[in-house]
């Protein structure tokens, strides 16, 4: 008779979770972010991949090795182009969403916020983040209350 061993570990969510909705490409919003909060995101090449979902979704990232705190801006949609092969179809190719965090549809960006953060400095973080142009609206969201949390830990 063999054992089997679980272990009941949790992953920390030790990150602070800003959800953004805009209207503004990815690269502008992060220029523009930049310029509002006086930080460098700098895209990251590869973006985000996931193996499960078959996609990557765009990030930028910014660290301070002074302060040992890192902010992160990621998409939560990737819109593919799916090529359909039924002659019965109408068209030819088809878009499909694939979506971060499925149970947040509505948000285009999350900014991640990792490191030492008190709770009252997001407040006015967010309304410099909702004075940008092109910015529909921005509100922290607890990561605990997350389904898919776990792709949030990189």
């Amino acid at each position: 008779m063999s054992k089997v061993l679980t272990l009941g570990y949790e992953f920390e969510h030790d990150y602070s979770l800003i959800a953004i909705n805009s209207t503004l490409e990815d690269y502008r919003l992060a220029y523009l972010l930049n310029k509002k909060l006086n930080i460098n995101l700098i895209c990251e090449p590869k973006g985000l991949e996931f193996t499960d979902k078959n996609c990557s979704f765009i990030q930028f990232n910014y660290y301070c090795n002074i302060e040992y705190y890192s902010w992160s801006l990621i998409a939560n949609k990737h819109i593919f182009t799916v090529i359909n092969t039924d002659k019965n179809y109408l068209f030819e190719e088809d878009s499909k969403i694939s979506y971060l965090i499925n149970e947040k549809k509505e948000v285009d960006y999350f900014l991640k916020f990792s490191g030492d953060i008190d709770i009252n400095s997001l407040h006015p973080l967010i309304q410099n983040i909702k004075k940008i142009q092109g910015v529909v609206t921005s509100y922290t969201i607890n990561p605990l209350t997350l389904k898919s949390k776990d792709y949030l830990i990189f």
